[in-house]
């Protein structure tokens, strides 16, 4: 009996004692990063958690600087030759192309929820590419559908004619939580 209830106890609590560490440690990285040139800066006035400011200020101008043509080719020159680097281009291709995913807009047609049915089986994946023009040699009316594995440990990605997959009225966010707790229950709401 006693077991059932640490039980309980421990699955309404780790979700938040989890959320907080890891937001605790992303201010902690951001204070330790920026806080120090900071405490340098303005000495006796500087307040513990200006570091946290500061890095939230100083992401934004990045992504407006990154938006005009100079720094967008700079960057883009670094990038290349960040590529030479063996054990670096790989890391960096594989989170690039991660946030890229997640990047686009909801509303964009490449990025839908689907049921896909092979054999008995419906699957619950997500477009990932509607179009193979720039591969000639594949048969132009297929989709690229991922279908991810519960716990996001993995998943498959598989080429299917267009009238194989179903769209499903429901948005990427909500499915990707459906698949990481196996459909199990509905998840909590954001």
């Amino acid at each position: 009996m006693m077991k059932k209830f640490i039980k309980r106890g421990l699955i309404a609590v780790a979700p938040l004692a989890l959320s907080i560490g890891i937001l605790y440690w992303l201010f902690a990285f951001l204070e330790q990063l920026v806080g120090p040139p900071m405490r340098a800066l303005m000495g006796k006035y500087y307040i513990p958690g200006m570091g946290i400011v500061a890095s939230v200020i100083l992401l934004f101008f990045i992504g407006v600087l990154l938006n005009t043509w100079l720094i967008s080719h700079i960057t883009n020159l670094f990038e290349r030759l960040f590529k030479r680097i063996p054990i670096f281009n790989s890391l960096y291709k594989m989170v690039k192309n991660v946030t890229h995913f997640f990047q686009a807009s909801p509303d964009e047609e490449s990025q839908q929820v689907v049921e896909v049915i092979i054999g008995e089986y419906t699957l619950v994946g997500f477009i990932t590419r509607q179009s193979f023009s720039e591969f000639p040699d594949m048969d132009q009316e297929r989709v690229a559908v991922f279908l991810p594995m519960s716990y996001q440990i993995g998943g498959y990605t598989v080429f299917l004619p267009r009238s194989k997959v179903k769209p499903i009225n429901l948005k990427i966010e909500d499915a990707l939580q459906y698949s990481l707790i196996a459909w199990a229950r509905k998840p909590e709401d954001s």
